[in-house]
């Protein structure tokens, strides 16, 4: 055991070396802050704007916030675009204050949106996400200093938006070649009400009737293959669709995508259960598009279905010819319309009960925002999941009869 005074005396030491630690930890975090400071300071404009560009990428610039095609605040942050995005242009919250102000960060609206300054409209950016650090925000202040004046000649390079044929996923029923950005869900629901408008006020045209509903749920393992797994309640029928892009306009004349479509009636039959080979239809589709003039889209959407009526002992292949456009006529408002005939293959078919008899139709009008996109449609198709509103529709337009309908989607990040 230890002297009592040896004991006595170890209780200050302990302190004393406690308490150096704890000050060498400041004074080594000051040196550290001092230093990133005078690197930033050392830093050319181009440099910094590199790192610039690599923090939006991380923080900004995803799928539903300020990325194409419908950045938020029409503001851009990838890196093509960043530049001409900012430097110069007055923000849309409040006009009179430039988004950066060259050589100016305390009076560049972008600088007081990251730093939840109280002058501001809105809130705190990044909305999702955790907010920019206070190193985070030196780099731009430090950015922001280093702009002499605007580059007219970089704005004017900048590089146009790409070619978009259609903003859904979706016209009303024909696919559309979209598709969303790698490690993004996408999350739909698609509605229809039964009862045509035709029914009258007692089923307030048909709002308050029995209804039609898929909802599905996508993965994007890359920019340019998608997977979705959906169920609608019409016969429980489940679809499992693969969609590949492998041309887009641009580098090509037209966007190009190959659609390959899994649909189970899971619906219990009795006396045949739910795993019959009638329950599994397979459908091939190819979609052209091509966006014509600024917000103008034609798409073309051939398809083969094997199986196609499980109520049917017919073998025939359904071969389709979906046909779609969209006219973006202001801001994101779109029409937007289709026309599916059946080329060979017709047989009659039932979808909820309603026969079909006509080829399939719809039309009406979107609304397209950052990463949702929201359909308001008319439809003589009660069918939904890929098989059903291929084999046809059940309402004739000569009889003045139509339903209504939405379709909704939302890009989800993680």
């Amino acid at each position: 055991m230890l002297p009592s005074s040896f004991r006595q005396a170890a209780g200050p030491v302990r302190v004393r070396r406690a308490t150096g630690l704890f000050l060498g930890l400041i004074l080594w975090f000051a040196g550290a802050t001092v230093s990133h400071g005078q690197d930033l300071g050392r830093m050319s404009e181009r440099q910094l704007e590199a790192r610039v560009a690599d923090l939006f990428a991380r923080s900004c610039a995803q799928a539903g916030c300020h990325a194409a095609p419908f950045p938020q605040q029409d503001m851009d942050l990838s890196t093509e675009h960043f530049y001409a995005s900012v430097v110069g242009v007055p923000s849309k919250e409040q006009p009179e204050v430039l988004r950066v102000k060259p050589g100016d960060p305390e009076n560049s609206y972008l600088i007081r949106k990251v730093k939840g300054d109280p002058s501001i409209t809105g809130v705190q950016m990044p909305l999702i996400g955790e907010k920019l650090t206070a190193e985070e925000i030196g780099l731009l202040e430090a950015w922001v200093r280093s702009i002499e004046a605007v580059d007219e000649a970089r704005v004017e390079a900048a590089p146009p938006p790409e070619p978009l044929p259609f903003a859904g996923w979706r016209v009303v029923n024909v696919p559309t070649t979209r598709t969303v950005p790698a490690g993004s869900v996408l999350f739909g629901i698609r509605h229809r009400f039964n009862p045509p408008l035709s029914s009258g006020y007692d089923s307030f045209y048909g709002l308050d009737g029995s209804g039609i509903i898929l909802l599905s749920l996508g993965y994007a393992f890359t920019d340019d293959l998608f997977v979705t797994l959906g169920r609608s309640n019409a016969a429980d029928d489940v679809e499992l669709q693969g969609k590949y892009r492998p041309a887009k306009q641009g580098a090509w004349p037209f966007d190009a995508a190959v659609l390959t479509t899994l649909n189970w009636i899971s619906e219990d039959v009795p006396g045949e259960g739910r795993f019959t080979s009638a329950a599994f239809k397979f459908t091939g589709q190819v979609v052209l598009a091509r966006e014509v003039a600024p917000g103008i889209g034609l798409a073309v959407a051939p398809g083969v279905t094997v199986n196609p009526s499980h109520e049917s002992n017919s073998d025939d292949v359904l071969v389709t010819l979906g046909l779609a456009g969209r006219w973006r006529f202001h801001g994101n408002l779109s029409l937007i319309g289709e026309w599916t005939p059946i080329l060979t293959g017709y047989t009659r078919t039932r979808t909820f009960g309603n026969e079909n008899r006509f080829d399939s139709w719809g039309g009406g009008l979107e609304i397209a925002t950052a990463g949702h996109i929201f359909q308001i449609v008319v439809s003589n198709s009660v069918g939904i999941a890929t098989d059903q509103y291929l084999n046809g529709g059940d309402l004739d337009l000569r009889d003045g009869d139509v339903r209504l309908g939405f379709n909704i989607y939302r890009i989800l990040n993680f």
